[in-house]
C-alpha cells in the first residue's frame, strides 16, 4: 500500500511539472515578439535589432546583402523584387519596420526625373510592396505595430532635399492614410529623424569642420545617435497598445521646430 501511494505521489509530481512547464512556454511565447526588419543592414536596423534580442524577441530581418548580425531567421530580399520568401514568415507579425533609405541632395539643376524615381523606389514603393505582402500577418491575433523611417525634411524646407523630401513625404502621407484604414487591428507611425551618424551620411561628416558645422544647425548641438534612434522606434512596436498611430515623432535635436 505504501508503495503504491509513493507511485501515485510520484505521476502527480511529474504531471505537476509538464503543466509547469507548458504554462511557462506558453506565457514566454505570448510575452515575445515577433519583429519583422525590412533592410536590416542599415545602422539603426542594427541597433534595433539588439534591443528586440535583449528582450527576447523572435526577429526575422531582410536585407539585399548578406549580413554580419545574429537574428533568428535572415531573408536576402529587394523590396522591389521577388518576396515569395516571405512566405516563410509566422502567421503573425507583432512588429514591423521598413528601414531602406537614401541620402540624394541635389540642385534642381542637377536633378533628374531618374533621381526622383530611384528615391520613390527606395522610400515609398518599397514600404508600399512589403505593406501589401504581409498586411494578412500584420492583421492576425492582437493586430501589430509598424513603424516607418522618414526624415526632417520632409517637413521642413531644406536646399537641395527635394528628392528626399518627396519621397518621404510620399511615405509620411501613405503611413497616414495606412493608420486610418487599419486602425484599430495595426497602428502606423514614422520617425523623422535629422542627419544621424550612420555609414549613410558619413560623406556629409567625415572631417571636423563638417561634424561641427552640421551640429551647430541643430539646437541641441548634436546629431543624431543611431542608438537612441533605435530606442525610439522599438518603444513604437508597442504603440497600438500605448494609444498611438498616425503619427511622426520628429528626432531631429530640435531642428523641425526651434529657430
Amino acid at each position: 500500500m505504501k508503495a503504491k501511494s509513493m507511485a501515485t505521489l510520484e505521476i502527480f509530481f511529474i504531471i505537476t511539472n509538464i503543466i509547469v512547464i507548458v504554462s511557462y512556454k506558453k506565457y514566454f511565447t505570448i510575452m515575445q515578439k515577433n519583429i519583422l526588419i525590412i533592410g536590416c543592414n542599415s545602422a539603426i536596423g542594427k541597433e534595433v535589432i539588439k534591443l528586440s534580442t535583449q528582450q527576447g524577441d523572435n526577429i526575422i530581418a531582410t536585407s539585399r546583402s548578406p549580413i554580419d548580425i545574429s537574428v533568428n531567421q535572415f531573408i536576402q530580399l529587394d523590396p522591389n523584387g521577388n518576396l515569395s520568401d516571405l512566405d516563410s514568415l509566422p502567421e503573425s507579425i507583432d512588429g514591423l519596420l521598413y528601414c531602406p533609405g537614401s541620402i540624394s541632395l541635389k540642385s534642381i539643376q542637377r536633378m533628374d526625373i531618374s533621381d526622383i524615381r530611384e528615391d520613390l523606389s527606395i522610400n515609398f514603393e518599397g514600404a508600399f510592396n512589403i505593406i501589401k505582402k504581409v498586411l494578412p500577418n500584420l492583421k492576425k491575433d492582437n493586430g501589430a505595430s509598424v513603424v516607418f523611417i522618414s526624415s526632417v525634411a520632409a517637413n521642413t524646407g531644406m536646399t537641395f532635399h527635394s528628392s528626399i523630401a518627396a519621397s518621404k513625404s510620399a511615405l509620411e502621407g501613405f503611413a497616414r492614410s495606412l493608420s486610418a484604414e487599419l486602425a484599430p487591428r495595426v497602428a502606423v507611425n514614422c520617425i523623422a529623424p535629422s542627419l544621424t551618424d550612420t555609414p549613410m551620411a558619413e560623406h556629409l561628416i567625415d572631417n571636423e569642420k563638417k561634424l561641427k558645422s552640421s551640429e551647430e544647425r541643430h539646437p541641441l548641438n548634436t546629431i543624431g545617435d543611431p542608438t537612441r534612434i533605435a530606442a525610439v522606434i522599438y518603444n513604437l512596436f508597442s504603440a497600438k497598445d500605448n494609444w498611438i498611430t498616425g503619427q511622426t515623432i520628429n528626432i531631429d535635436g530640435g531642428l523641425s521646430t526651434l529657430r
